[in-house]
């Protein structure tokens, strides 16, 4: 039996939909950086993945998206909403859009609550389907470019970035792994799969316990530069008392993405 697979679809392209709210945040740019941890996190169930953007810089047409997931079992196109142009803190939930021909839809009803879960939204979450004007067809190019092709497509709207507490939260990187994390634990259940690389690699409790690592001059500067910025605020302490809780390959994942150019000089 051949290996389930994945096409992640981070949406739009580098810079594309900034937050009226602030923090840096560019639904373009951070859905490709997630759709990175997702993959990986996907890849521990033996899960293969292709991703539509190869770069951050990447934009192709939605039709170009849907061949890239030509042959997987599903696609996950990666987003996050808005309401209007401006902020909005009274809008605060997660939706999940699945294709008018019910392929899925237990998928799209289990994502839609763990990413609600993770995320702490303060709105009930929806699954749903939209239809054309013409009542014929999907009404989202990705889900009805995909089903023309044989593969069923979601869009997962990660809340709303034009509320503060949303958009501050999807800056987080660590806040984005527990996600991957957690969706890829949810995708791995609803195909039944298990974990192949189980996480027994090195946990780094605080920051002192990552300075005292043997690999810590290759995952220092890109921790201490997220801490600086105010990317990675732990979960506790400060100093090197500072709780990060990190595995290695999280930290590993950080590192790419710092070499990516992901967070600036």
């Amino acid at each position: 039996m051949r290996n389930l697979k994945i096409c992640l679809d981070p949406g739009h392209d580098k810079g594309y939909n900034p937050s009226p709210c602030g923090f840096g945040y560019a639904e373009g740019t951070k859905m490709f950086f997630f759709a990175t941890m997702l993959k990986a996190a996907l890849e521990k169930y033996g899960i293969e993945v292709v991703l539509t953007r190869r770069r951050v810089e990447d934009n192709p047409d939605l039709f170009q998206r849907a061949q890239y997931g030509e042959g997987c079992d599903v696609l996950l196109s990666l987003h996050s909403n808005a309401v209007g142009d401006n902020v909005n803190e009274s809008v605060d939930y997660v939706r999940v859009y699945y294709p008018i021909s019910g392929k899925e839809k237990e998928l799209a009803s289990a994502l839609t609550d763990t990413i609600a879960e993770v995320m702490d939204t303060r709105q009930a979450p929806q699954y749903l389907t939209r239809i054309n004007s013409n009542g014929t067809a999907d009404y989202y190019g990705i889900i009805r470019h995909s089903a023309t092709l044989g593969v069923p497509a979601l869009i997962l709207e990660h809340s709303f970035h034009t509320n503060s507490r949303s958009t501050k939260w999807l800056m987080s990187d660590a806040n984005l792994m527990r996600l991957a994390t957690a969706e890829a634990k949810t995708i791995a259940s609803h195909y039944g799969l298990k974990m192949i690389k189980e996480e027994s690699e090195v946990r780094y409790n605080t920051l002192a316990d990552l300075k005292a690592a043997p690999n810590s001059q290759h995952y220092l500067p890109t921790v201490e530069k997220l801490i600086a910025k105010g990317y990675l605020n732990g979960k506790g302490g400060s100093g090197d008392d500072l709780i990060l809780d990190f595995s290695e390959d999280s930290i590993r994942i950080l590192v790419t993405l710092d070499r990516a150019g992901a967070y600036g000089e």
